[in-house]
């Protein structure tokens, strides 16, 4: 009996101990909340893919997130987004599920409690996973809205060096509604499922496993997806290897199936801060890959584009290699790009394609960012294809 007692004071002692520093009452917690936010604009031009003209798209918006302190464990958050056009004439259907969108959405709105070292959150949330992941900044899938979702998120950290995530989405909001209007909360399949795993534990070493199930509305729809990658650290270099194979029943049989196997090497290249980054991979099943939920996953692969991300290299039975070099002069980082996929698909076959992307944070709040990447296609269209993109962000 007096050990029941001890232990249960124990435990009581350990979580006051954690909240001795949160907020008295829930009034509290709000009066010491914190605001942030962020002031984004973004221009396009394009022809992509085999258009005889371009679109161009001037986009502008931002972000209000608030949250709150914490209260016995307990926080609340919600973020605010909103986009408008400064010329939505001439956005054209180049940009219809990206930037071409006006309006407003509260996207994220959620209760997270933790105890110990498990944290539960509901509601709208932004979520980074590799198989489930909202726009990711400063990818290929960044805009002025990002998308979201809702769920249940569960994370624990008990195991040492080890991040144990597990979700269930009912919901997912898009960027936009595809015809001009920010995208609303709609039911996500009839359900999703995932479980994710990141371990550290190995000097040098990091793994990371996630498997996604999503429920379709009859059987027709579902989608399954599982993901391994492990990065090494040797002498300043990175080199990583990652692996995904996934089924979507949506497709025609015989190419439900996707696999793809990459490897990546970053890292400097012993002159000044000059740097570099090597990455390959090879799809090898008659399906395209199903990267996972969310316009974040498209980043997923190593070989994603920086501009157009990694559909093409998803292609089934591809192989993809794309090297660049990042040169910083003074406050500026420049990358310099190519790649090319190799397929036999009747439809775009062979894919290749270079770019630039120059970077300048002016302070720590404040980023200009300028993009161009130039497409050709070995069938079917036989215009190549040019897209640039400006980006300036303000956080405060």
């Amino acid at each position: 009996m007096k050990l029941t007692q001890l232990s249960l004071a124990t435990m009581m002692i350990g979580y006051f101990s954690m909240h001795a520093f949160a907020a008295d009452t829930l009034a509290d917690a709000f009066k010491e909340g914190k605001l942030t936010g962020e002031i984004k604009a973004e221009y396009s031009d394009s022809n992509f893919i085999g258009k005889t003209h371009s679109d161009d798209i001037s986009a502008y918006g931002g972000s209000l997130n608030f949250i709150t302190s914490d209260f016995y464990g307990l926080k609340a958050g919600i973020t605010f987004q909103t986009s408008h056009l400064a010329n939505s004439d001439t956005a054209g259907a180049v940009f219809q599920d990206d930037l071409d969108t006006q309006g407003s959405v509260l996207s994220e709105a959620y209760l997270d409690y933790k105890i110990s070292n498990t944290s539960l959150k509901v509601g709208r949330q932004y979520i980074y996973t590799p198989l489930v992941s909202s726009a990711l900044d400063g990818k290929s899938s960044e805009s002025i809205l990002k998308d979201s979702f809702e769920g249940y998120v569960l994370t624990n950290t008990d195991l040492p060096s080890t991040t144990f995530i597990a979700g269930y989405l009912s919901k997912y909001q898009a960027k936009t509604d595809g015809l001009g209007k920010s995208g609303e909360f709609n039911t996500f399949q009839d359900g999703a499922y995932t479980v994710y795993v990141k371990n550290t534990s190995i000097e040098n070493v990091t793994l990371q496993a996630q498997y996604l199930d999503e429920n379709g509305m009859s059987s027709f729809e579902d989608k399954n997806a599982f993901y391994v990658q492990a990065d090494y650290v040797l002498a300043g270099h990175t080199l990583s290897a990652q692996y995904l194979s996934s089924t979507d029943k949506t497709k025609a049989s015989g190419a439900q199936a996707g696999q793809i196997f990459g490897l990546r090497a970053t890292g400097g290249l012993g002159i000044g801060k000059l740097g570099y980054i090597a990455a390959y991979t090879s799809s090898m099943d008659d399906g395209a890959v199903y990267t996972g939920a969310g316009t974040g996953t498209s980043d997923t692969l190593f070989t994603a584009m920086p501009v157009n991300g990694g559909g093409v290299a998803a292609r089934a039975n591809t192989d993809t290699v794309v090297g660049g070099l990042i040169v910083p002069i003074t406050s500026v980082t420049t990358i310099a790009y190519a790649g090319e996929s190799f397929s036999n698909d009747p439809g775009l076959g062979d894919v290749k394609a270079y770019g630039v992307i120059a970077i300048y944070p002016y302070d720590k709040n404040f980023l200009v960012k300028a993009n161009y990447e130039h497409v050709a296609t070995e069938h079917v269209f036989t215009e190549n294809t040019e897209i640039v993109r400006v980006y300036v962000s303000y956080k405060f």
